[in-house]
């Protein structure tokens, strides 16, 4: 049984994407905006660009930094 169904969800005001409440945000859930430093770095440039990879859906890399095979 999934123990978290109820969780609150917010959309990234950068990427758009839904993020669900977490421990660490209990004191601040009406103030978080963002769903990672990331996103809340690249606000005031528009957001992350189209090519780059979300933090939490990068695909794996190689240590050369080329895509994993």
């Amino acid at each position: 049984m999934h123990r978290k169904p109820h969780l609150p969800i917010k959309n990234c005001l950068a990427c758009a994407r839904p993020f669900a409440w977490r421990k660490k945000w209990a004191r601040d859930w009406n103030e978080v905006r963002y769903c990672s430093d990331r996103c809340r770095r690249e606000k005031g440039r528009g957001g992350p660009s189209p090519s780059a990879p979300h933090p939490e859906y990068a695909p794996p890399t190689s240590r050369r930094g080329r895509p994993a095979s």
